[in-house]
């Protein structure tokens, strides 16, 4: 069973820059601030039910309440939206992922300052890949940080494509890329 732990986009993205979007919080209407392609996980926003959801989770990770996954779960997809807005809740996942050493857990992300301060304390069983397109991807090649970059098709890249979470769950494949999901025809 896979778990997945989300928050708004772009509220919780403090280091976004080529994807930003942020959706308000009352009436989804999108600010597309990006300059490059959109956010993936905005689109889910446009459902109050959803919004209300990432906002609630939100509210709680910033008052330091992050749940622990459930028993039955196996793999934790930390973030299908949203990101490490501080270290304190970046580190709060790293501790997760240590009380919990029989699972998996994985996260794509821009909040590459908070990774590179805790780089040797990041548990095995949690696997982060550096979203190319952050204010700090300076970081990525200084610290050979696993990453990915995002392409308009598979006929744009030589990388291997991940399609479904695999390539990044992967702790030994250190470069991939995903397909813009607006881009697809």
């Amino acid at each position: 069973m896979v778990y997945e732990y989300n928050l708004p986009v772009g509220h919780s993205c403090p280091f976004a820059k080529t994807c930003l979007v942020k959706v308000d919080k009352k009436t989804g209407k999108f600010q597309n601030k990006s300059n490059n392609y959109k956010c993936y996980a905005a689109a889910a926003e446009r459902f109050p039910g959803v919004r209300d959801s990432r906002w609630n989770n939100f509210e709680n990770a910033k008052n330091g309440i992050v749940p622990q996954p459930p028993k039955l779960a196996k793999s934790i997809r930390v973030h299908g939206s949203g990101d490490f807005f501080s270290q304190s809740y970046f580190d709060r996942w790293v501790d997760i992922a240590m009380q919990n050493p029989d699972k998996e857990f994985w996260a794509y992300t821009k909040s590459l300052k908070y990774w590179v301060r805790r780089i040797a304390d990041i548990p095995n069983n949690f696997v982060l890949t550096a979203s190319v397109g952050g204010n700090d991807d300076y970081l990525i090649a200084e610290h050979d940080l696993k990453h990915v970059v995002v392409v308009a098709s598979d006929e744009s890249t030589l990388l291997p494509i991940d399609t479904n979470d695999d390539l990044a769950r992967n702790p030994s494949i250190k470069r991939f890329a995903l397909i813009d999901n607006y881009a697809k025809k």
